[in-house]
């Protein structure tokens, strides 16, 4: 339980730790030795180590199977195909999409199934059925609105806001991000706040409008340190460096780069702190430092490789 409390606060380390100990006590009865498992998937999906997010996602399915747990086999099969999806086997993805859509069709509309709903859409927008993946979100929202859940809701807004910018339709993902942080606001997470802010920055950047988006980048850092979430710090910050690059603020985005891989580096954010030096390694090129640009990129590698 305090794995997935963890997983819904944005806290990567402690549903590993609390998950790890749940296994390592021998205590667990097959439902829940499952369930532990598909939150220590998500655990190593949010520390970008996607090895250990498919090999745990698939441990996950073959306990499912053996034991014969209807709504944990669809739930791991939507880990596993994300998982898929990440180290780059679309086929093996779809695979599992088109057997866990059989099991979640059958699934009583309920808050399990919600939390379903927004994992088995996600993927299907990454993969880019995003048709099938706006159906299932709005079936997810549908659910969170009869129980109220105004948290929630906010997730819901945001993973259906990221539907639509993977077709690139910035006004319209714009306007689910502001109901997003609408729901935050209501649930007075601040977690949820940062994101959807940092989101509605990005599209609103996209749209040619840089000062706004910088407003609400601001106001995402300021909710993020705010929040529990180291993760969620270095997110916002990275969009804030990403969107100061662009608009060739470079000092001012070398700066904050340096500052963000400070944080993803004490915080064990491997993946985040080798795509931070890579930005930093451009922006070094572009300011003219190309020896600063060369060690940069030679210590990304190093980092990388470990």
């Amino acid at each position: 339980m305090q794995s997935d409390i963890a997983y819904f606060i944005d806290q990567p380390e402690y549903i590993l730790k609390y998950s790890k100990l749940a296994l390592a006590s021998g205590l667990l009865t097959e439902p829940w030795d499952t369930r532990v498992l598909i939150s220590q998937s998500r655990g190593y999906f949010q520390r970008g180590q996607f090895k250990e997010f498919f090999a745990t996602a698939n441990m996950a399915v073959l306990k499912a199977e053996r034991s014969n747990l209807s709504n944990y086999r669809v739930s791991a099969l939507v880990e596993r195909a994300y998982a898929s999806y990440m180290i780059g086997d679309n086929n093996k993805a779809n695979t599992d999409l088109n057997l866990a859509i059989k099991y979640l069709d059958l699934l009583p509309n309920n808050f399990d199934k919600a939390i379903i709903l927004e994992r088995f859409s996600t993927v299907n927008a990454r993969l880019g059925h995003i048709e099938l993946a706006k159906n299932y979100q709005h079936l997810a929202i549908d659910i969170y609105r009869e129980s109220n859940s105004s948290h929630f809701l906010s997730i819901s807004y945001y993973n259906l806001g990221r539907i639509y910018q993977e077709i690139e339709d910035w006004k319209q993902a714009s306007q689910l991000m502001l109901q997003s942080y609408h729901w935050a606001l209501e649930s007075k997470n601040k977690l949820n706040q940062a994101f959807s802010l940092s989101r509605l920055s990005e599209f609103q950047n996209n749209l040619g409008k840089y000062e706004l988006a910088k407003k609400y980048l601001n106001d995402a850092i300021i909710a993020a340190d705010a929040s529990t979430s180291e993760r969620v710090k270095i997110h916002v910050r990275k969009n804030m460096a990403n969107i100061l690059c662009k608009n060739n603020e470079l000092q001012a985005c070398k700066t904050l780069l340096l500052e963000t891989i400070s944080f993803a580096k004490s915080y064990n954010m491997q993946l985040d702190q080798v795509e931070l030096m890579h930005i930093l390694a451009e922006t070094y090129y572009l300011l003219g430092s190309f020896e600063q640009a060369y060690l940069t990129l030679k210590a990304a590698n190093n980092v990388a490789s470990q």
